[in-house]
């Protein structure tokens, strides 16, 4: 059997236009994302921030890992290095009459490391359509203009941010943050496992299109949709991207990807650019524990943004490109 992959023409196709039909909701939901005393909630800080006593021996904490999560997703969140997050968490307590400490820079730098952030998700009801991916973020960022002149030098090093985003709820339900040394293909086991419930459909590119990943697919039970690559031959005459191969050539890549709701991926390409357009393209910390976590905390609070409200858009029409 002699199957591969049809030609993939570089064609100009018409873009579709669409309009917000919640605009109100959502343009208080944008409004509430700079609300303060919606990250610096005074019940929450008041029963949290003081660790429960573990019994055991030396001195307790001053300050739960929740009260440190908090304030490094305000940290996130208002773009803030540590000595001023540290003045703004003081000025909010006396604001709030609270008498409670906050910690130092030196202490919230050192407690990040450590940490196990804790991202927000709602309960999923029913079956999920998953739809992964991955961007990077620079560490040790240097100027573009530097780059192009002079070429990159060996400071110059980046994060690879793996996402899965559900396309119904479109909030993140797994984050694998790694070195640009590992493939999205090694690292997508990981972040099928961290989905809870069931999984319906996963939605992914051709970074995807490996044995590995079809296997983790087929052991969730879950339909593995990815686009064969150029190239790509058949496997095994029953092999799921056997049988996208036949249908391609059948019917052509766009109406496979209609007929297949390929189409939902594009959520994750816009998850991130709304990662990086709310908190940039690079990260502060040094140390690789803390740039993970610096990475989930922006998660955790793009999560409850996404909580807040979202825009419900229509197709309208259609423009050339």
């Amino acid at each position: 059997m002699s199957i591969t992959a049809p030609t993939r023409e570089a064609t100009a196709s018409p873009k579709a236009t669409y309009r917000i039909t919640n605009w109100p909701a959502y343009d208080r939901a944008l409004v509430a994302r700079g609300d303060i005393t919606f990250w610096f909630d005074q019940e929450a800080i008041e029963q949290h921030w003081i660790p429960q006593p573990t019994g055991k021996r030396g001195a307790p904490w001053r300050y739960s890992d929740w009260a440190i999560q908090m304030l490094l997703v305000l940290k996130q969140v208002f773009h803030l290095p540590y000595r001023a997050l540290e003045g703004l968490g003081r000025s909010l307590m006396h604001l709030m009459g609270l008498d409670l400490p906050i910690p130092d820079h030196t202490h919230l730098s050192r407690r990040v490391r450590a940490l196990v952030v804790q991202i927000p998700r709602q309960e999923r009801h029913g079956p999920i359509h998953v739809v992964v991916d991955s961007t990077g973020l620079k560490v040790f960022g240097e100027g573009e203009w530097k780059v192009r002149q002079h070429g990159a030098g060996k400071r110059r090093t980046w994060l690879k941010v793996h996402l899965a985003v559900d396309a119904d709820a479109k909030d993140v339900i797994g984050v694998e943050v790694t070195t640009v040394a590992w493939t999205d293909g090694e690292v997508f086991g990981d972040l099928v496992n961290q989905m809870e419930g069931t999984i319906e459909q996963i939605d992914a590119d051709g970074a995807y299109d490996t044995r590995e990943a079809y296997e983790v697919a087929a052991q969730c039970q879950a339909t593995l949709v990815v686009p064969p690559r150029a190239n790509a031959v058949a496997w095994d005459a029953d092999h799921p991207r056997t049988q996208a191969l036949v249908e391609i050539q059948a019917k052509g890549l766009e109406q496979w990807q209609e007929d297949t709701g390929y189409h939902h991926r594009s959520l994750a390409e816009n998850a991130m650019y709304r990662l990086k357009q709310l908190f940039g393209v690079g990260v502060a910390s040094r140390q690789f524990e803390s740039q993970v976590n610096e990475v989930h905390a922006r998660i955790a609070a793009m999560n409850m943004m996404t909580y807040l409200g979202m825009p419900v858009s229509v197709r309208v029409g259609v423009t050339a490109s």
